[in-house]
């Protein structure tokens, strides 16, 4: 009860006031106010404006010191306030900006309570991270609406949220450093909370990307268990081209790391068993130029570094 007055009681103060939508005051603004001031530069910056809620208040005095100041005639003499103007937020529109959010998500929201707080215009958004858990029954979803020059004002809600979808699992024991193929995963049924863990929910999505660690099969993937492979991952076959002016050698040699294109990794020859560096150039091929920068390293050369 007495949220609400004071709640009221702000919006009354407010609508008493000249309305803004910058975050400063410039002449403009005090000319529309006050009629006296017409001759000030349209942009020329009068002061800051107030938080949404509050207002800016110039008193006589100030007005006359503006006055002075720029060379306008006449006295004025009743001050003068700007604030923003604000608004309790329709459930409808906190229902867009959550759906907003869950356009892929084939989702059902109930509002079960929201903020009264009178929020400035502005573009009002539900980010998944602003979720306080996962859970059968309601659960807080903090938003917020960005105002002014990128300004943000925090908002709430307390909401229960279902999804159905089909997320991807794998069929089978998927290894680290192995690329994942779609042969290997299958979509199955989900219907509960809505949760802020990313799951696919597309097998093109992870078909050719490698696991952080060993996943179980009909576990369902979320997108922190897997990252993009690598061009070569420790343990592949590569081809080696041993480059020099006069000669190309080709060979065959098991990567001791993993690397992206451009990258220095260390390679094995699969025959000799030989180390050297190699510089990764595309999926399953590295360079050497003995002459360059990579070098040919013994096993020595490495174990001295």
């Amino acid at each position: 009860m007495i949220a609400g007055l004071l709640i009221a009681a702000s919006i009354q103060a407010v609508l008493s006031c000249h309305t803004i939508d910058k975050d400063r005051i410039y002449g403009r603004d005090l000319a529309t106010a006050e009629p006296a001031f017409a001759a000030l530069p349209a942009n020329l910056e009068i002061g800051l404006a107030p938080v949404p809620g509050q207002q800016r208040t110039f008193r006589s005095d100030e007005l006359a010191t503006i006055a002075r100041t720029h060379h306008i005639e006449g006295i004025v003499t009743r001050p003068v306030c700007f604030a923003w103007e604000l608004k309790a937020t329709e459930r409808a529109d906190v229902l867009a900006a959550m759906n907003e959010t869950l356009a892929d998500r084939n989702a059902a929201v109930e509002i079960v309570e929201k903020s009264n707080a009178p929020l400035p215009h502005g573009k009002l958004s539900f980010p998944l991270s602003g979720l306080s858990g996962t859970s059968d029954g309601p659960v807080m979803w903090r938003g917020s609406v960005t105002y002014g020059s990128g300004r943000t004002l925090l908002t709430w809600a307390r909401v229960r949220i279902t999804v159905r979808e089909r997320h991807v699992a794998a069929s089978e024991l998927l290894h680290p450093g192995d690329e994942i193929r779609a042969d290997q995963l299958k979509l199955v049924d989900y219907q509960g909370p809505l949760t802020r863990e990313h799951y696919f929910t597309s097998v093109a999505a992870v078909a050719g990307m490698t696991p952080r660690t060993t996943i179980n099969p009909e576990l369902a993937l979320l997108a922190s268990m897997v990252r993009e492979r690598k061009q070569v991952e420790r343990g592949d076959l590569v081809q080696v081209t041993v480059q020099t002016e006069r000669t190309r050698i080709e060979a065959q040699a098991v990567a001791e790391e993993s690397g992206g294109s451009g990258s220095l990794i260390t390679v094995r020859n699969a025959k000799s068993g030989r180390k050297f560096r190699a510089k990764v150039q595309e999926k399953g091929k590295v360079l050497v130029v003995p002459e360059g920068p990579t070098g040919l390293a013994t096993d020595e050369d490495l174990k001295s570094r």
